[in-house]
């Protein structure tokens, strides 16, 4: 009996420290997930439709900082790692502090709330204050209600892209940053300041064919140019075009082109799932599905980064022009029929070679000799060197070709797909530059951001010098002031060549390269202070005369303790005008006039009174200003049930 519960034991010990790998079946995803690091905005979409009508939520983030970014691309979410995900608490045990609903995105960078310094306590405000703004060590910050939304909502399979729009949105930022957007509490709309969609409803009887006329032709119109068919005036009138577009969107339907539009035609032309066509030229300002389409296709093939919205904007511009200079065509920023569908194919044949790996574009260019067209409207690309070849293209006014032999009164050239001669006086020589496109395997990413949460070295308390902090204030940084470092046990024997060193250097702090130690060499005794201490930091403050009030944070108005004249504290960091210390093993702040800096103790030192302080209390990071009151500090979670407090990881 004895060993069963022996082995029993066993089981549940390993079962709790082990990560948790498995986890119950989810429901398909259904949403789709966009951050945007240029606005610090996460927006959550129905899934496959990137449209404003489509957008479920949208809220304020913070990523990580410069020198901890969050790194762009797509991302598929995982399934569970570790039990503490998608729970009301995760716990970084590295950090020592904690944080609401944890969702993994890739490796170790999640979504999750703003940071709290200890279970049941409210946010930090340093953490909550900074949402807006790229702060975090590589995580994606909200807050707690919308952490909880993509923790509840958002499953493993649901597909996430974090990518730099390159363009401020000051008007969406600044009512995000006093509100999210919930589409359970408002329309989009509403939400922006807009008024209210008041399309008329459907008609009850829809029989449109050529020579009719009126609203419901131009609503017809309207859809059509929005799905990429129908590129005319917008005039009511039921004409040729519109029977070619409307004949064209049967074909993609799979139905009888019979140019007509009845009832069921008009309800799978205006239903969400209606397909994209490629039979208009798109430029700036056209939206629709069409423009969504291509966008997609060119973000596909890394040439853009922008959101899918279906709204041709100046970026979308910019990617088809990247998009023709990397194919070698006419840089117009046009996006043609021809080059709608050869965008399309490029994208497809990518995503089938490359399935769900991340993959990378390269380019190479090469100078090349290439003209314009120089003409009042336009001349021919012949066959061969003389006026008597046959024409085989048509060369505009500004039109540019690629010289391939320029000799006499003729010059070849190449112009599109085509080759052929056109005389020398009709051109413009100029160098160019020649690309060409591939696709290659991504580089496996050194994660250079926040750390995966997994158990590492623990420290013990000990009475010398803990690890050094960052000597400037870090807003927002998910980095506690590192631990004490454990106290190194002699050995039976000492290596006379080898100085115990820090498993674990303290980060963001120089490494001293002078000698191990000042001290004379005929003292070999290894004591634990032997360690050389930095130059800029002094190891102990004793309090001064009248007594110290030591606080949990810089600027709390109620303090931990009060320690009376004598007391001894180990310096882990200055910050202004406070003194990060040690005390009985807890962390906290006191003013530095209230204390005195030293290297060494004095000769009696006087314990200290005992504290008023608890475990689990300590700081988890610096905030700006020391004077923040404490009526600052914004809570944004929902109270936490008092008999959950014990489940807590960490």
């Amino acid at each position: 009996m004895k060993r069963i519960l022996s082995l029993l034991a066993l089981i549940c010990l390993i079962v709790t420290a082990v990560p948790f790998m498995g986890t119950a079946a989810l429901a398909s995803p259904k949403y789709y997930i966009t951050v945007d690091i240029t606005n610090q905005i996460v927006t959550v979409y129905n899934n496959g439709n990137t449209s404003e009508s489509g957008i479920v939520r949208q809220m304020i983030c913070s990523t990580g900082r410069s020198g901890t970014p969050t790194p762009t691309g797509t991302f598929t979410l995982p399934s569970k790692t570790y039990a503490k995900e998608r729970n009301e608490w995760y716990y970084f045990p590295e950090f020592s502090c904690y944080a609401k609903w944890g969702t993994r995105i890739y490796k170790g960078i999640l979504f999750h709330s703003v940071l709290y310094s200890a279970a049941k306590k409210g946010p930090t405000s340093s953490s909550v204050n900074a949402l807006g703004s790229q702060a975090s060590h590589g995580c994606v910050r909200l807050r707690v209600a919308d952490a909880k939304f993509i923790a509840q909502n958002c499953p493993a399979g649901t597909r996430c892209k974090i990518f730099k729009s390159g363009k401020k949105n000051a008007d969406l930022r600044k009512r995000l940053l006093k509100k999210s957007f919930s589409v359970s509490e408002q329309t989009y709309a509403s939400f922006m300041g807009r008024t209210e969609d008041t399309t008329p409803a459907k008609p009850a009887k829809i029989n449109l064919y050529k020579g009719k006329k009126g609203a419901q032709v131009k609503r017809l119109q309207t859809r059509l140019r929005a799905l990429g068919y129908y590129g005319n005036k917008l005039d009511g009138k039921f004409g040729a075009s519109t029977k070619t577009a409307v004949k064209a969107i049967q074909g993609a339907l799979g139905l009888k082109k019979t140019g007509k539009v009845n009832n069921d035609l008009w309800d799978k032309i205006f239903a969400d799932s209606a397909p994209a066509g490629t039979c208009c030229t798109l430029t700036q300002g056209w939206q629709g599905p069409a423009v969504k389409v291509l966008q997609q296709a060119l973000a596909d093939l890394k040439m853009y980064s922008g959101a899918v919205d279906g709204n041709f904007s100046a970026d979308t511009a910019a990617a088809v022009i990247r998009f023709q200079q990397y194919y070698n065509q006419v840089s117009t920023g046009k996006a043609d029929s021809a080059l709608q569908k050869d965008a399309i194919q490029k994208a497809k044949d990518v995503k089938a070679q490359f399935g769900t790996a991340d993959y990378e574009l390269v380019t190479t260019e090469t100078p090349v000799a290439m003209a314009t067209v120089k003409v009042k409207k336009y001349t021919r690309l012949k066959s061969r060197a003389s006026t008597k070849g046959y024409n085989k293209a048509k060369l505009v006014k500004g039109a540019q070709v690629k010289v391939l032999l320029d000799s006499g009164k003729w010059t070849k050239v190449q112009y599109k797909n085509k080759t052929g001669y056109v005389q020398r006086k009709y051109l413009t020589f100029f160098t160019g530059k020649e690309y060409a496109v591939a696709f290659q395997p991504a580089p496996t990413p050194t994660p250079t951001a926040e750390p995966t949460p997994e158990p590492t070295v623990t420290p013990m308390p000990t009475p010398s010098l803990p690890g050094v902090v960052a000597a400037a204030p870090l807003e927002g940084l998910e980095v506690e002031y590192t631990t004490p470092e454990p106290e190194p046990t002699p050995e039976p024997t000492p290596a006379p060549t080898a100085t115990p060193a820090p498993t674990a250097t303290p980060i963001e702090t120089p490494v001293p390269t002078a000698e191990p130690t000042p001290e004379p060499t005929d003292k070999p005794t290894p004591e634990p202070t032997a360690t050389p201490e930095p130059e800029l930091l002094p190891a102990y403050a004793v309090v001064a005369e009248g007594g110290a009030a030591m606080y949990a944070e810089i600027g709390d108005a109620e303090p931990l303790a009060l320690l009376p004249e004598g007391s001894s504290l180990a310096v882990t960091g200055l910050e202004g005008e406070w003194v990060a210390v040690e005390y009985d093993g807890c962390s906290a702040w006191v003013e530095a006039k209230s204390v005195t800096l030293t290297d060494a103790l004095p000769e009696v030192v006087t314990e200290p009174e005992e504290p008023a302080m608890e475990m689990g209390t300590e700081a988890v990071e610096t905030v700006d200003a020391p004077e923040s009151p404490e009526e600052d500090l914004i809570i944004e979670e929902e109270p936490v049930e008092e008999d959950t407090s014990e489940e807590i990881e960490g």
